[in-house]
């Protein structure tokens, strides 16, 4: 397993063009600014798929177009516990359901779950890193070293993931 060492991950590899966020409107314009110029990959590692942050119009747009735009998007989800995002109705949820072949959302294997990080990948390098998920403080990066290192940590944390069958294309 690649579980790394997140202990001041977002003062590792060159930060010196970091944007530092300080609340969670802050980070979701950030997130919706950067899916906006994502091409084709979007990564998210979530505890709860952060209502304050995902759960919104538009977010959900910015995947739609995302997925209509090209053929190739993809956009993958790992989150530790969806029961309140389930309950609440989450935006996301219902998206995955409708375009299932774009967005997926799985578990995040038990090994992984015990992290108290958040992060969002975009393409190949850019991310926006929250070091502490109970906290809206986040950092917005481009350094390929710590977008690589969080999409290593990322691929193998799915490659163990299972589909949440809450979240699959419903079949009538």
């Amino acid at each position: 397993m690649a579980i790394i060492d997140f202990t001041n991950f977002e003062r590792q590899g060159n930060s010196d063009n970091d944007l530092r966020l300080e609340s969670a409107d802050e980070i979701t314009q950030s997130v919706l600014q950067q899916t906006a110029n994502t091409l084709q990959t979007i990564k998210i590692f979530s505890h709860d798929l952060e209502k304050d942050i995902y759960n919104n119009d538009a977010f959900r747009t910015a995947l739609l177009k995302l997925a209509q735009g090209n053929r190739h998007a993809r956009v993958q989800i790992l989150v530790n516990d969806i029961s309140t995002a389930l309950h609440e109705g989450h935006k996301l949820i219902g998206l995955a359901q409708q375009i299932s072949s774009v967005l997926t959302i799985k578990d995040t294997p038990m090994d992984y779950q015990g992290l108290n990080v958040s992060f969002i990948l975009f393409d190949k390098d850019g991310f926006i890193f929250k070091p502490d998920r109970s906290i809206n403080m986040a950092i917005q990066s481009n350094c390929k070293s710590r977008a690589n290192k969080l999409t290593d940590f990322f691929n193998t944390a799915r490659e163990y993931a299972e589909q949440n069958p809450h979240t699959r294309r419903l079949s009538i």
